[in-house]
């Protein structure tokens, strides 16, 4: 009788530590199953955001110090909301020649994205629409992404080598520009006078106090000669023109033939 107990003893424990190390297996094989289901996600992640990086919002910009013309867009904030852009310039400077061009797009213009460009830009910003106003650009990206952006889709629709951007909030854009009641503008005679034809000092505070690298694609320095180079250009080679533009849904549609004919005249 006390031999068949312990034979039962024996029996029942060899058949519990069986479940036991069959639980184990079980256990073991499911983490591993999880941990290689883990590791395939995170390395799905890793393309996916090796894709976005090798986008054109991460290609390197040209560099101003090289160019004979600089051509750029100057996105100005709106006073009221600090998320909406009020205006902008279209801005074209032949340092060669020595002469500088403004064009000053409405808050308000509509303009539509080629789907090719559309298609790379939404990979980064997915909640920016193909058909948008300029106003909204700044609002769809807390960072320099969405103003490199607003330019890169203001030159696939404008098709105008815009290779710059920089963001200048109202406050900022008073102190360069003056804007009278029919939205015409130049610059303010101050500026001119303090900063443009000022000494290398004005200059260099000037650019510090409005400078913000995350606004821009341009170096510091490089503002500054830019400045510089701006005191060679003389009174009737500075030119400021207003876009008009007509009424389309919730905006307007700007004439882009009178900026690529304006442009076409001065290269003649």
């Amino acid at each position: 009788m006390g031999k068949k107990v312990i034979k039962i003893f024996i029996l029942t424990t060899i058949i519990v530590m069986l479940f036991i190390i069959g639980v184990l297996a079980v256990y073991i094989f499911r983490f591993k199953d999880i941990s290689k289901h883990t590791q395939n996600e995170a390395s799905n992640i890793k393309k996916e955001t090796k894709y976005e990086k090798n986008g054109v919002l991460y290609k390197s910009l040209p560099n101003v110090e090289k160019e004979k013309v600089i051509r750029g867009v100057i996105f100005i904030g709106n006073k009221e909301d600090e998320k909406l852009i009020s205006s902008a310039y279209f801005v074209d400077f032949n340092k060669k020649e020595n002469k500088i061009s403004f064009y000053n797009i409405p808050g308000d213009m509509m303009f539509e994205v080629s789907n090719e460009l559309y298609k790379d830009i939404s990979t980064s910003l997915a909640d920016i629409p193909q058909v948008v106003k300029l106003s909204h650009l700044y609002k769809y990206s807390k960072s320099k992404q969405g103003l490199k952006a607003g330019m890169l889709m203001l030159e696939d629709y404008l098709g105008l080598g815009l290779s710059h951007y920089l963001f200048l909030s109202s406050e900022d854009a008073e102190k360069i520009f003056y804007f009278n009641e029919k939205g015409d503008s130049t610059f303010l005679q101050s500026f001119v006078y303090d900063i443009i034809n000022g000494s290398n000092k004005n200059k260099s505070k000037f650019v510090a106090s409005v400078y913000n690298y995350k606004f821009t694609d341009i170096k510091k320095k490089d503002f500054v000669n830019i400045l510089k180079k701006l005191k060679d250009v003389k009174t009737e080679n500075i030119k400021f023109t207003t876009i008009k533009g007509e009424k389309f849904d919730n905006g307007v549609v700007i004439n882009k033939k009178m900026i690529s004919q304006s442009l076409s005249s001065k290269s003649e």
